[in-house]
């Protein structure tokens, strides 16, 4: 089986070639109608964007983070399709494959995981950026991504609260943890962590309360600048809660 590195090598020669007529993102795998299946089914994560073969705005912007973020992951593949709507009308049936059928429904996102009858969906309407994307990605595999604010060991330990019968155990593991700690602004992160696991025993919705509580005023965008910084931190905290699609 070839390698992702195979590929995205494969990746840099077919920019190379095609620069002059189709955008590349760094760290995304350029594919069309015709390798687009072979391809994809070596992998147990793709995520792919379906957008015109000149992409651009914040919505490609984010994608483009994202996708060099995870260069060198080989959990996740991240491909690229380029669609037109002249000429040859180069991958339009691939993408009306996936609901993707009039222009107005680009960029599209549609997330691949082995086992799953059809891929998970991320449209234009949807908001857009390298958060958003991550959690995208993050609630509907196990691939693991360190949101910002997050401590990737507390985020295992949440998932363990999440999914444990003995999630008075799991919380006295997280507090040992927290104490252990020598940096005081992990040790910070670490409490609202804990935080949210005891306020989760006394509630047992409460961590999907909260999360869409947050997600609301985050969508709302009636906070300031500050405020909201500190919000979506706490937001991307509790996303470490949803266990992996395996996990559930």
């Amino acid at each position: 089986m070839l390698t992702k590195l195979v590929f995205l090598a494969f990746a840099v020669i077919c920019a190379f070639l095609f620069k002059s007529s189709e955008a590349h993102v760094k760290g995304s795998v350029l594919l069309d109608e015709y390798n687009f299946d072979r391809v994809i089914s070596r992998f147990e994560t793709v995520l792919v964007k379906f957008d015109a073969v000149y992409p651009f705005g914040e919505k490609h912007d984010a994608f483009r983070k994202v996708a060099e973020e995870f260069i060198d992951s080989d959990e996740l593949l991240i491909v690229t399709i380029g669609i037109k709507d002249f000429g040859e009308h180069d991958n339009q049936k691939l993408a009306e494959r996936f609901g993707i059928v009039k222009k107005r429904d680009w960029p599209a996102l549609r997330l691949f995981v082995k086992g799953q009858d059809e891929p998970f969906s991320l449209n234009s309407t949807h908001t857009w950026n390298e958060n958003e994307i991550k959690k995208f990605i993050r609630e509907n595999t196990n691939v693991y991504l360190g949101l910002p604010g997050c401590l990737e060991e507390f985020d295992k330990i949440a998932v363990e609260f999440a999914t444990s019968f003995d999630k008075v155990g799991i919380l006295q593991k997280a507090e040992e943890k927290a104490e252990a700690l020598e940096n005081e602004e992990q040790k910070k992160v670490a409490k609202t962590y804990i935080k949210f696991m005891r306020k989760a025993l006394d509630k047992e919705t409460f961590l999907e309360d909260e999360r869409k509580r947050l997600n609301k005023i985050l969508r709302e965008g009636k906070v300031k600048a500050e405020k909201k910084e500190n919000m979506q931190l706490r937001a991307n905290i509790l996303t470490a809660f949803i266990p992996p699609k395996d996990e559930l």
